[in-house]
């Protein structure tokens, strides 16, 4: 599994088709991520050129030659 701070380069038009180079790299990572009906779960927080994205129940949004994705753990809580 990869560390905190791993940095990968993985091609795709769009959110989706990223995350599932980086799944097929790394199965484990996929139930940490989305849930069994493909959405980003609720305590992960998906960056996509430092913009949350929008909608977590369908990760296709379209992505740039160079966009970089940032996933990590959503903190909540008070």
């Amino acid at each position: 599994m990869p560390s905190q701070d791993t940095v990968l380069d993985v091609p795709g038009a769009r959110l989706d088709e990223v995350l599932c180079g980086v799944f097929a790299r790394f199965p484990n990572l996929r139930g940490y991520v989305l849930d069994e009906h493909g959405a980003v779960r609720h305590h992960v927080a998906v960056f996509v050129d430092g913009t949350a994205i929008t909608d977590k129940r369908k990760p296709t949004q379209a992505l740039g030659e160079r966009s970089e994705i940032y996933v990590m753990q959503a903190l909540s809580g008070g």
